[in-house]
């Protein structure tokens, strides 16, 4: 029994121990970032200056300059912190030149460390331009450039009408030969300009007068003497029976009459 009791309370007495040191080291780490941030403020405060002349601010004098701070390419800025800010002439505990609303157009002029960056900006009060020293973080964040791709039109392909096959061996009522297979779209149209319609198709035997067709056509074995299509003759034995080869009235040419 007494030696459980002995092994609790060692236990227990670690246990203290072990959170005596935790908050001792935390309460170390604090006075380090406070020792820190005294050590940067006196830095900057203790910091070798340098005279800089030709800003062209009407209160460059009165800033305060370092050896160590490193120039910036004139960079235009916007303060972006809510409430403003104050403008000083050394970083921290400076003296204030003038505050500054959100919004407000400046240019970065110089850094120091991550302490301070040195600014230039138009004279709220109007009159010339001023600069100092305000923290990094003021400025609003550069907006990211993002880039696009403009949209493909839809674009469609022109369609080449195919032009149609005609093979000259076959005759059509239109005087056109054309073949009525399959189109060779690699070819034009060919017209026979040689070829005549075909003519109306021949009556009876017994028909001796006919009418010619809308062309002036007469059917086959007939030709237009006068004004009408009859079946031209030399002689008797060309005609029909019953029927002999005279001179047609009105027409220098014989046909075939009924007796």
């Amino acid at each position: 029994m007494n030696g459980s009791r002995r092994i609790l309370g060692l236990a227990m007495t670690f246990g203290v121990a072990v959170s005596l040191l935790g908050g001792c080291k935390s309460l170390l780490k604090k006075a380090q970032q406070d020792a820190g941030a005294v050590a940067e403020e006196e830095s900057v405060a203790d910091a070798a200056t340098v005279t800089v002349t030709g800003s062209g601010a009407k209160n460059e004098k009165d800033v305060l300059r370092y050896a160590k701070e490193e120039k910036l390419a004139d960079e235009h800025a916007t303060i972006g912190k809510d409430g403003g800010v104050a403008v000083k002439t050394f970083p921290g505990n400076g003296i204030e030149v003038a505050t500054l609303a959100k919004g407000t157009a400046v240019v970065k002029v110089a850094k120091y460390f991550s302490t301070g960056v040195l600014i230039t900006f138009d004279d709220p009060a109007g009159g010339g331009k001023l600069m100092g020293w305000v923290p990094p973080e003021v400025f609003t964040a550069a907006p990211v450039a993002v880039a696009t791709q403009a949209p493909t039109p839809n674009t469609v392909a022109p369609t080449t009408p195919k032009a149609a096959t005609v093979d000259a061996g076959a005759v059509t009522d239109a005087g056109v030969s054309k073949d009525a297979g399959a189109a060779d779209a690699g070819k034009t149209a060919t017209v026979d300009a040689g070829a005549s319609p075909a003519s109306p198709a021949s009556p009876g035997a017994s028909v001796l007068v006919s009418q010619p067709d809308a062309a002036g056509k007469c059917p086959t074995g007939f030709a237009l003497i006068g004004p009408l299509c009859r079946r031209p003759c030399t002689k008797d034995t060309e005609c029909p029976r019953t029927t002999v080869c005279l001179a047609t009235a009105g027409a220098t040419k014989k046909s075939c009459q009924v007796k």
